[in-house]
């Protein structure tokens, strides 16, 4: 009897450790889509249709909250026309990103510059209302924003499967319309 009972005293505790390694790893990928995200922002009706095609001038972009303070800054990429965070101490790792794809080193550096871009976004990006938008000589001022999140994949992040795991992030999303022909 008494070999018994040490049997299934072992039971809870591997079923106690099963369920706290399952918190653990949980509450990991929780947590890291709470304070890791990205934004992609687009902004539409720079180019006039004549100029399809062609690259204007470079446009800039500050978001703004519901009181009109700057929370971020921005440049729109000429030639892919989504908006380019610039971080306040690091900048954007577009130029960095370049160096990613032929040295181990470069890959190092962007990755310090992306970790730091991705935990600063999720600090201001949901409360974003409004958006500045400077383009050439014209400036449009005031832009309604909405901001789309996602980023319910946090609980899979475990997941060893190419096109499932990695470690989750929050995902935010928002078009900026402007419309050229009418300043």
């Amino acid at each position: 009897m008494t070999m018994q009972a040490g049997k299934t005293g072992r039971v809870p505790r591997v079923l106690g450790f099963v369920a706290l390694l399952a918190v653990a790893v949980l509450g990991y990928g929780y947590w890291h889509a709470a304070t890791h995200a990205s934004f992609y922002i687009s902004v539409d009706g720079l180019a006039r249709p004549a100029e399809q095609g062609q690259y204007g001038p470079v446009a800039t972009v500050a978001l703004h909250n519901a009181a009109g303070e700057v929370l971020a800054r921005g440049v729109v990429d000429e030639k892919y026309n989504y908006v380019r965070l610039l971080h306040p101490d690091v900048g954007d790792c577009h130029a960095i990103e370049s160096a990613a794809t032929t040295s181990p080193q470069g890959r190092t550096a962007w990755q310090a510059c992306f970790a730091r871009l991705s935990t600063w976004i999720p600090t201001w990006a949901r409360d974003v209302r409004q958006a500045e938008v400077v383009y050439g000589e014209q400036r449009f001022a005031k832009i309604p924003v909405t901001v789309s999140e996602s980023g319910g994949e946090w609980a899979l992040w475990w997941v060893p499967l190419p096109h499932v795991g990695g470690k989750p992030y929050t995902y935010f999303s928002a078009t900026i319309r402007v419309d050229v022909a009418k300043k």
